[in-house]
């Protein structure tokens, strides 16, 4: 008799246990699904923030551009730089900033702290980056680039 008692509970326990699991994969579903949306919305809030950031600093370029004297300073933004004018970016490559994948910058960072990051000298990169602006476009709207001469 008590090994049917025991034979019964061994039954029952089983029985619970896969009750359980059954629980277990249902809530391991939501759980991904949950997870997924959670990612999804992380990425595109991180293509929103990245947008805005793109916005503001084409804001800034557009004031600076209304603003008389030198456009370009020290206290710019890599991506305002970017903004202010479309060859700014072969400038800053010139002067191994932001070129290529060993001497990258973050878009974020200061003209001022990525020279001094960099070891590029500042006022040469200024006056690089406002030749653009104070230089007539050619027809297809680019300037021609002086040669720059680096010297380590």
């Amino acid at each position: 008799m008590l090994t049917w008692i025991a034979l019964l509970v061994a039954v029952a326990a089983l029985g619970y246990a896969w009750l359980l699991r059954q629980s277990i994969n249902q809530l391991s579903g939501r759980l991904d699904r949950y997870n997924r949306s959670l990612l999804d919305t992380s990425v595109e809030l991180r293509q929103l923030k990245e947008e805005l950031a793109d916005t503001r600093a084409e804001l800034r370029a557009e004031i600076l551009r209304g603003q008389d004297g030198p456009a370009f300073r020290p206290d710019l933004t890599i991506r305002e730089v970017t903004a202010l004018h479309p060859q700014a970016q072969e400038v800053l490559a010139s002067f191994h900033i932001g070129g290529c994948s060993s001497c990258a910058a973050d878009p974020d960072d200061t003209l001022a702290r990525v020279c001094r990051s960099s070891g590029a000298d500042l006022e040469q990169v200024l006056l690089a980056l406002n030749s653009l602006l104070a230089a007539p476009a050619a027809g297809d709207g680019r300037v021609k680039l002086p040669n720059v001469e680096l010297q380590f």
